[in-house]
């Protein structure tokens, strides 16, 4: 009987094996535009060219500004993909907060821990130059700028002043409150190609899209 199950074993992992191929996968440090959103970078060589993803490895959690040399095991039945191993994750000089320069991010809500404001169509927008540390924009009638550091998914704004207009509408009020949260933004979140999402460990956001 235990001869009986040792070979059922041996002939359940042979045909295991024989459902899956293990390679090797390197993928690069930051993402690559398709369609309407983004894709991973990978090859299977590292003299090879890299090439857009079109699977999703499972098990696998990417982190941008990092390369990685990866085992996989590939299902030959589904093409479905799955990690074994992290061979190394290498930090790179890619700072993943510079795509965030380059656009006017224009607010739409915000949500200051105890309601949420909805604001659709506005002149309020901010400009981050993660390169230069800068951020700057325009409130409800003021302009804005102070100091900005990102760095991976992090990101930090301070020294926010305004100029001096008086506004109308509670428009004063309104511009204290953007430049409350963003004191306390400490990460983002890119959602597609045009929106942008800033948290704070509070439990605060702020959402803009870019045009």
């Amino acid at each position: 009987m235990k001869q009986l199950t040792l070979i059922a074993f041996l002939f359940f992992s042979i045909t295991v094996l024989a459902k899956s191929k293990t390679s090797t996968l390197y993928i690069a440090d930051r993402f690559t535009p398709c369609d309407t959103s983004e894709c991973l970078q990978i090859k299977l060589k590292k003299s090879a060219a890299w090439q857009v993803a079109t699977t999703v490895i499972s098990g696998f959690v990417y982190e941008e500004g990092y390369e990685y040399k990866l085992k996989i095991s590939t299902d030959q039945e589904t093409g479905e993909q799955k990690l074994v191993k992290i061979v190394y994750k290498k930090k790179t000089s890619y700072n993943p907060a510079t795509k965030l320069e380059g656009h006017r991010w224009y607010l739409k809500s915000m949500y200051d821990g105890n309601g949420s404001l909805r604001l659709g169509d506005t002149t309020c927008y901010i400009n981050i130059d993660v390169t230069q540390g800068t951020v700057s924009g325009r409130g409800v009638c003021n302009r804005l700028k102070g100091t900005a550091k990102g760095e991976g998914k992090n990101i930090a704004f301070s020294d926010l002043a305004y100029t001096r207009m008086k506004c109308v509408d509670q428009g004063n009020v309104m511009e204290t409150i953007i430049t409350n949260l963003l004191s306390v933004t400490n990460t983002y979140e890119r959602r597609g190609r045009s929106m942008l999402v800033l948290h704070s460990a509070k439990g605060s956001y702020m959402v803009f899209e870019s045009q």
